[in-house]
């Protein structure tokens, strides 16, 4: 999905997944159908600018720390790989500062959504890690359409605390893609893809990611660039190819990611925390 892109075909996209009524039984149809959901002005305006701003006093220090809250912000220390994350700047658990975060956490609404979507109603989920991503740097290091895992789907709720425009970065996914298990089998068998999508004269790969000869075009057409409000909440799942999209030169993306597992009440995970040790405890890296 290139700078050229198709305005009028990404706005057709994010129509046909969005759903303004919050009504459970369309938001799983849509998320059966495509893989990703959206749901506008879910959070309040005032609730999203007061956790971005907690947010960012975490995130905007000299170097990487461990608060004493358990929360860690990770970006440019030595848990991060050599050349740094990329181009966002992470607090992992934000809920640990934050009341407002704490409640999307453990908001009952979208957890019933995703026990549902998951087929596992009989066994809960809840989010082990809440993660506070933002992403300013432009022309920096942006990871290229992946899954997050061979092994099995995960369920993400994403939530925008400011406006999200094409300049800011918005996170894209391929609609329909988590249903393609052909694709999936093929890249579990076949070589890994150009990391970043944006540096082809970088040559780092990974076992997870897509070239875009790979995808083809049809998957291409149905590539949506996730732009939208302060407050909406996108909800996916991770078998459906995405990633990150580069950010211009006053590009500013503030977004919580919610990460779902199996388990009630889950304590948090130290997911993040040491690069090496999210490797090792990864099918997709030998």
């Amino acid at each position: 999905m290139g700078k050229h892109m198709n305005i009028d075909n990404n706005n057709q996209l994010l129509k046909k997944i969005t759903c303004i009524n919050y009504n459970k039984k369309d938001i799983l149809s849509i998320l059966q159908k495509y893989g990703m959901c959206i749901l506008p002005n879910y959070v309040a305006d005032k609730i999203c600018d007061v956790a971005k701003e907690k947010c960012i006093k975490r995130v905007e220090v000299k170097e990487d720390v461990d608060f004493e809250d358990g929360s860690y912000r990770r970006f440019n220390g030595k848990n991060v790989p050599p050349k740094g994350r990329g181009q966002d700047k992470r607090v992992y658990h934000a809920d640990c500062f934050s009341n407002e975060m704490a409640d999307f956490k453990n908001d009952k609404f979208i957890q019933s959504i995703c026990e549902s979507y998951m087929s596992k109603e009989e066994s809960p989920y809840s989010v082990h890690v809440q993660i506070y991503d933002r992403n300013n740097i432009p022309n920096d290091l942006t990871r290229g359409p992946h899954l997050d895992s061979f092994e099995t789907n995960t369920f993400k709720a994403f939530l925008y605390l400011d406006n999200v425009t094409l300049d800011d970065g918005p996170t894209s996914y391929i609609l329909e893609t988590h249903k393609d298990k052909t694709l999936r089998e093929s890249k579990q068998k076949g070589n890994p893809g150009p990391k970043y999508l944006n540096k082809p004269e970088n040559k780092s790969t990974h076992p997870t990611n897509f070239s875009l000869k790979e995808l083809g075009q049809e998957r291409i057409n149905n590539w949506v660039k996730v732009t939208g409000n302060k407050g909406d909440v996108i909800l996916f799942d991770t078998w459906g190819v995405h990633c990150g999209t580069n950010i211009s030169s006053n590009g500013d993306r503030h977004v919580i990611v919610n990460y779902y597992k199996q388990g009630k009440d889950l304590p948090r995970s130290n997911f993040g925390y040491d690069y090496k040790i999210d490797e090792k405890n990864s099918g997709n890296f030998k």
